[in-house]
């Protein structure tokens, strides 16, 4: 099932040539005319990019937001009328409440501390809705059913690496306690009236649309966010029968769901970068969640009506595919938000509005071509959740994409060396897009989307490939699984244990150098 492929210099060249990743012939250098010397410069270079991206300003979202600098990459030569990797493909359909990996497991969680016993067959579910997904995806049961097992094996498990990962564990439940803050409050009741209740004067006329796009972004950052666009609301990615606060909802749209505001900010690097025990996503979770609180507020006191989307709320929309229209990135293979700034290290939040704004376009910035060769992402995934295939090779309510199996997925989380057992971001510390911010970063971000040839890409990959460590996909797993809890990269010196508490260190760190 899992990917035994390791990425060592030296390793498996052959392999990538005959894929067509590292095919980078010296013909195709020499008619770059120079790129092999531009090569060897960047290679020269990098140690002073390193360097630079070791310092903790060079993160965008830490020092720049409040000044709206972090959104560095210019996104209007690359607008487009739609985005590329939200290509149609047969009839559009919206989602149903099941299709939400995080409707289904809380449901299932709840069934189980009511007394229901899982067993091997999907018919036996006792939620409808939950029943009625795996109707449609009867292969997906045994890998939500193999999740059960590893939370059980994981409980089992987990206390004896305390140690280790004590640092680790207490920096996620710092954040996870804010996340469960009852800021901002979850609706209960009618829309028409809870997203009014944030109203607290009379409307406040803008100049134009544009004029209140240009201060709400603003504002976006002044709420700690990294990045944010604004798009149309499109009933296409909103829930059918799914309303907080109201369970009998039907499948109508509010009528004052005019715009969305979306916007999100990074996790912290360096833990995410390393072993899937030393942090989860709630750094990035708070602080989303706390800008969609404050945004929601601010739109208040100028006397519109509002309605925030936030990590862990359940969501009426799906937020993803919704960015890509906002032009905020693309889809990876992985499923995920790729950005120029953070690669897909980011967590969104996002409200809902019935304020006149002015929408952004989409962008095309030659992500689909990078993930159709890359397929790092892949081969590094633990639960081998994520397809290989050359190009998108499902149809998912109407829209091509690359295959994901969200159950399998489930299968990692749960059995992740964490107090919560929660969490894998594999994917994304590996992806070539998640690199922190420094000029050899921003160099490769402009050049690529400019290359027509591809030739760039190719090299890029070829190089990152063969010169960069990347563990194989089963040492990710915890010991008790056959794993080494391997990183990316090593722990950050402020996450070890045994720098600061007084434990005995009898592990020994996996990954490439600290901090890259």
């Amino acid at each position: 099932m899992w990917s035994k492929y390791n990425y060592k210099s030296g390793v498996n060249v052959k392999e990538q040539v005959e894929s067509g990743v590292a095919d980078t012939s010296r013909r195709d250098f020499l008619k770059l005319g120079g790129a092999a010397a531009a090569t060897a410069t960047i290679g020269a270079a990098a140690g002073a990019g390193f360097v630079l991206g070791r310092d903790p300003d060079a993160n965008v979202g830490w020092g720049r937001t409040e000044s709206g600098h972090d959104m560095y990459f210019d996104r209007e030569p690359f607008r487009v009328d739609v985005a590329p990797t939200m290509e149609v493909a047969g009839e559009l359909t919206r989602p149903e409440w099941s299709d939400f990996l995080f409707h289904r497991t809380r449901v299932l969680g709840a069934e189980m501390k009511n007394g229901w016993v899982p067993t091997t067959d999907w018919r036996e579910i006792p939620d409808e809705r939950v029943r009625e997904y795996y109707s449609r995806y009867p292969e997906r049961w045994a890998d939500m059913y193999q999740s059960f097992e590893e939370k059980a094996e994981h409980a089992q498990n987990f206390e004896q690496h305390r140690s280790r990962f004590a640092l680790g564990w207490a920096y996620s439940a710092a954040y996870m306690r804010g996340v469960k803050s009852d800021f901002p409050p979850s609706p209960k009741g009618h829309p028409d009236e809870v997203d009014f209740q944030w109203v607290k004067r009379t409307k406040q006329e803008f100049k134009s649309p544009k004029h209140a796009s240009e201060l709400i972004k603003k504002m976006a950052f002044k709420f700690g966010m990294s990045i944010v666009g604004i798009t149309k609301m499109d009933p296409n990615f909103m829930f059918k029968n799914t309303m907080r606060g109201m369970p009998d909802w039907d499948e109508s749209v509010p009528k004052h769901w005019k715009n969305v505001i979306i916007f999100g900010t990074p996790m912290n690097w360096d833990p995410m970068y390393a072993a899937i025990g030393y942090s989860t996503s709630y750094d990035g979770y708070f602080r989303a969640k706390n800008a969609s609180g404050l945004m929601a507020a601010f739109l208040g006191e100028l006397g519109y009506a509002a309605r925030p989307q936030w990590p862990g709320s359940d969501y009426e929309i799906v937020v993803p595919p919704l960015a890509i229209q906002a032009g905020m990135g693309e889809a990876a293979r992985n499923g995920i938000l790729l950005t120029p700034e953070l690669g897909p290290n980011i967590r969104l939040a996002a409200v809902i509005t019935e304020l006149d704004l002015e929408a952004d376009k989409p962008i095309d910035t030659k992500v689909k071509h990078f993930c159709e060769e890359c397929k790092i992402c892949a081969d590094s995934c633990p639960s081998g959740s994520i397809s290989k295939a050359d190009k998108p090779d499902a149809i998912v309510r109407g829209y091509r994409k690359f295959d994901f199996n969200q159950d399998s997925c489930w299968t990692m989380w749960r059995q992740g060396p964490t107090e919560t057992a929660m969490g894998c971001r594999v994917c994304i510390a590996v992806c070539p897009y998640t690199r922190k911010n420094n000029w050899i970063h921003a160099l490769v971000k402009e050049t690529d989307p400019r290359d027509p040839t591809g030739i760039t890409r190719k090299t890029l990959l070829a190089m990152q490939h063969n010169f960069f460590y990347y563990p194989e996909a089963e040492a990710y797993h915890g010991d008790w699984n056959g794993g080494r809890f391997a990183g990316y990269h090593q722990p950050p010196e402020w996450m070890r244990s045994e720098n600061y508490l007084k434990v005995e260190k009898t592990w020994e760190y996996d990954g490439n150098w600290e901090g890259f």
